[in-house]
């Protein structure tokens, strides 16, 4: 069982072709932490050292967009971790298999760290089917999670290290990037 689990894992990564050369510029959907930190007037670190960007083309006709940034040990600059995953898969099926996965996660990897999801419903979301909520500990905000998707497109985002109730983040920052989510692609170049 172990070797064809291991034979099935290793098909899967070499029917995947990652690009971890990605200009984050390159795709205007993401919102960068450099936009946040100007946001929020966050002290974060802008040197790129601790962001990533990669684009990923799987076997199945599928693609992903992945940015990062995570600096939590530190005392110069402002702990954060922010991420936001872009995926266009083959079939709005497939989507909505993935956006509910994704919700479940929430819930599994909150619970495994002593966390807590608080979904907001009190404001408008976009998409075909949305999720957003607050990661708390002991009632205590310690970031969010938003998911949407729109068509064949799934838009994750989770962060920690910004305390803010006013959904400003979500609003104002990532709404009015993500209006043309179902027009996601990666460049024909990358992944």
């Amino acid at each position: 069982m172990k070797k064809t689990l291991l034979y099935l894992l290793a098909i899967i990564s070499i029917s995947c072709k990652t690009n971890n050369n990605v200009d984050v510029n390159d795709y205007p959907i993401v919102t960068t932490i450099q936009t946040v930190a100007e946001y929020y007037d966050l002290k974060v670190d802008l040197s790129g050292k601790y962001e990533t960007t990669s684009t990923t083309r799987y076997f199945d006709g599928s693609t992903g967009l992945e940015y990062t940034y995570e600096l939590l040990e530190t005392e110069e600059y402002d702990p954060l971790y922010y991420s936001i995953t872009i995926e266009k898969e083959v079939s709005e099926k497939d989507a909505r298999q993935l956006f509910l996965m994704g919700k479940g996660a929430i819930n599994l990897i909150g619970k495994a760290y002593e966390q807590e999801s608080k979904e907001i419903t009190t404001i408008e979301l976009p998409g075909d089917e949305s999720f957003y909520a607050y990661r708390t500990v002991e009632d205590e905000i310690i970031g969010m999670y938003y998911i949407i998707r729109k068509g064949k497109c799934v838009y994750t985002m989770a962060i920690n290290g910004v305390y803010t109730e006013d959904h400003s983040l979500v609003t104002d920052l990532l709404n009015p990037k993500i209006e043309n989510l179902e027009e996601f692609e990666i460049k024909k170049s990358e992944g």
